[in-house]
């Protein structure tokens, strides 16, 4: 049995119970997102109902939170920058909430230590990343400071949590 506990958007601790069949769905979808359920079901010995119902069950409790393809941005031509940004912490969540709304942002997260925002993004080239840092970054209110590092090489971008067969 596992015990899966979900951090709620108000701060509360939500725990969820799941068997073994729910870890091998999660598992072969962390592999292939676009495996069809029939294949799933016969490799986990249940139904084709029955998996899309576990599948849509873990959906609406946030396990699973989208499908997506992902993709390399320095393949498709882009930089990535990484940003760790200080706030007043008064207004952390309120910065996160409008940086959230940028194209070019795709991953957020708020946290202790160093920085209080830590944001991924991409821009189609160093004009894109400029405009950004001066335009958006230094007219937001609360933001203290800023570093940016430029990513030079992605050794693993899975974005999720993979489900070891212990």
């Amino acid at each position: 049995m596992m015990f899966i506990s979900l951090l709620s958007l108000d701060g509360n601790m939500e725990s969820t119970t799941h068997d073994e069949i729910d870890e091998k769905l999660l598992r072969r979808l962390h592999e292939d997102g676009r495996m069809p359920y029939d294949a799933l079901a016969e490799e986990v010995g249940l139904s084709e109902s029955e998996v899309r119902d576990r599948v849509e069950t873990l959906e609406d409790e946030g396990i699973i939170t989208r499908f997506t393809a992902l993709t390399d941005p320095t393949k498709l031509g882009y930089i990535s920058v990484a940003f760790g940004i200080t706030t007043d912490p008064s207004k952390t969540d309120n910065i996160a909430e409008q940086l959230k709304d940028h194209d070019n942002v795709y991953k957020i997260w708020i946290l202790s230590g160093r920085h209080n925002i830590i944001i991924h993004s991409s821009f189609r080239d160093i004009t894109g990343f400029q405009e950004f840092s001066h335009d958006i970054l230094h007219n937001i209110d609360g933001i203290v400071r800023y570093e940016s590092s430029i990513v030079t090489q992605s050794v693993i971008s899975e974005g999720s949590v993979v489900l070891s067969e212990e």
